[in-house]
């Protein structure tokens, strides 16, 4: 795969939005600052990729088609149409993303990491949940609600009991400071091991941080969230920036000094 052929507009990543997650005035205001970044981006970018848990909860059934977030979809589609590529990558809350996500967005949906080339530079893209070491039970769980018998399972549950249970699982992982900086280090192995496969860029979400650091002659990026903090990564050409957007506009985050 390679990315849009000869374009010289910047990529853009964004992760970690969860939207359905919140108290309605929360979410009004993280879904507004969102449509006016991605309008923002109609005709300046030429890639944005969703690098998971954009959604809190999405899933797919054959005969019922997605109401919620009407505006951000359409907002993706209208960003699609103006020539912008999206690509997007399920996360652990909204991995069954699939045919009618990209029916209704025009977006290319991603189930597993992708490899890619950007400006010459060999880059790695992964939501990030379940690929460092340890964790067993949550990788094996991962699995067994990722299988077919599994979706299959859940698509007999009507869809409002199947979401109240989406918001009753989310509840139990409530990311803290805590869990942020206990998932930090096996994240960053994770990372720097990828650049050691020869990647020059590596790039995840998930954690809810956002960091840059040099490894192996190569750089590791955590996109940190839109949830608290609409963070966003810029690769251009010449340089990667992160990002954050406030007040109508892109402005410039200094790295984590503890990366």
């Amino acid at each position: 795969m390679t990315g849009p052929a000869h374009s010289t507009k910047p990529v853009y990543f964004v992760a970690d939005a969860h939207l359905g997650a919140e108290a309605t005035a929360i979410e009004e205001a993280k879904e507004r600052d969102l449509l006016e970044f991605l309008t923002h981006l109609a005709g300046r970018a030429s890639l944005l990729y969703l690098v998971g848990d954009v959604f809190d909860f999405w899933f797919e059934y054959p005969r019922v088609r997605p109401t919620a977030h009407s505006a951000v979809l359409g907002t993706l589609s209208e960003l699609v149409g103006s020539g912008t590529a999206v690509r997007f990558l399920g996360g652990n809350h909204d991995y069954w993303a699939g045919s009618r996500f990209e029916e209704m967005t025009g977006a290319t949906v991603h189930r597993t990491p992708i490899s890619d080339t950007h400006f010459g530079k060999r880059v790695f893209v992964a939501h990030g949940d379940g690929l460092p070491p340890g964790d067993l039970r949550y990788k094996v769980l991962r699995t067994i609600i990722r299988s077919r018998p599994a979706i299959a399972g859940f698509r007999l549950i009507p869809p409002a009991t199947g979401a109240s249970i989406a918001r009753w699982a989310s509840s139990l992982s409530e990311i803290t400071e805590e869990r942020i900086r206990a998932a930090t280090p096996a994240m960053k192995g994770f990372l720097e091991s990828k650049l050691a496969e020869g990647y020059d860029v590596a790039v995840v979400g998930h954690i809810h941080r956002q960091m840059v650091w040099k490894s192996g002659g190569g750089t590791a990026v955590v996109v940190g969230d839109w949830m608290k903090h609409r963070s966003v990564v810029e690769l251009t050409e010449d340089r990667l920036r992160l990002l954050s957007w406030a007040e109508g506009s892109l402005r410039e985050e200094s790295p984590d000094p503890t990366a």
